[in-house]
């Protein structure tokens, strides 16, 4: 039995399904991961966790420590408690205790706790993940939608990405599930192709079929407009998260999934027929 928590948010849904055709027996924590009583119910005749919980999408720092570092803390105590024979970590390329950015230090100090536990692990640091009903290529193309005639481009549109399908990241997470190949590794997890973000809003133009202008954006700047406009958005279309990682190639071997997992992951320009639905522009104002 396999208990996925977050199993209703982006990831967490792909990789139900992923499990859900392989055959494999998985069930959707329910509640707040913070609450013991809860897990330790849920726990009972878990062989396996996967753990995708978080509130990143919200760009509050409090409730990140609260849900992923907390959370994370108190899950790990309920499966020692429950004998969990392995937790699947889901975590960021670039996760680092020490980082100057709140985001990829929460992820990292949750990785810390995951290693010290006495729970066979394996953890998933992963590229940016796009796909239908995300909060990466869905609030852009919403950007360039309502933007006109101007797309502004963070840094000039520099950073180095390797976007990654969700659904080749769920595989990836379902794939590790008892394999003892895995077992208390750190694995990293990206697409091949490298993309610029200047690229990727020119393949997102291409897609939604409008013509803008592209607008060099400051770095210094980006991120006191992007508080001006959204901090007071319940779910920010762009937070100081999101921003966080332009400042740094979110990067890892071209050849990672292959050479890990043995397939090639989809190409960006063949899986974002999604963005041509008709109420992409509302897609920017959505609550969740």
């Amino acid at each position: 039995m396999i208990l996925v928590t977050g199993a209703t948010g982006f990831v967490g849904r792909s990789v139900m399904a992923q499990l859900a055709r392989a055959g494999v027996e998985a069930r959707a924590h329910t509640g707040h991961i913070s609450d013991y009583r809860d897990l330790r119910r849920q726990l009972e005749g878990v062989h396996t966790v996967i753990h995708l919980a978080g509130v990143e999408g919200r760009g509050r720092d409090r409730q990140l420590r609260r849900i992923d570092l907390n959370g994370t803390r108190r899950l790990l105590e309920e499966c020692n408690r429950a004998d969990v024979q392995q937790i699947i970590y889901l975590s960021r390329i670039n996760a680092d205790h020490n980082s100057l950015h709140t985001l990829l230090r929460v992820k990292g100090e949750a990785e810390r706790f995951i290693r010290k536990s006495s729970i066979p692990y394996t953890i998933i640091r992963a590229a940016a993940l796009y796909g239908h009903d995300d909060r990466f290529s869905e609030m852009l193309a919403g950007a360039i939608l309502w933007g006109w005639p101007f797309v502004w481009l963070p840094g000039g549109g520099g950073s180095v990405m390797q976007p990654l399908w969700v659904e080749d990241a769920a595989r990836c997470l379902t794939a590790v599930v008892q394999q003892p190949r895995f077992l208390n590794k750190t694995i990293s997890i990206a697409g091949e192709e490298m993309l610029r973000t200047s690229e990727i809003t020119e393949l997102f133009l291409r897609t939604l079929n409008v013509r803008r202008i592209l607008v060099p954006l400051p770095m210094t700047l980006t991120r006191p407009l992007a508080a001006l406009f959204f901090s007071w958005w319940r779910w920010p279309p762009f937070t100081s998260y999101a921003i966080d990682r332009l400042f740094m190639p979110e990067t890892a071997d071209r050849d990672t999934i292959m050479s890990q997992f043995h397939f090639r992951p989809a190409r960006m320009r063949n899986t974002i027929s999604y963005l041509r639905r008709p109420n992409m522009r509302r897609r920017f104002f959505r609550r969740r």
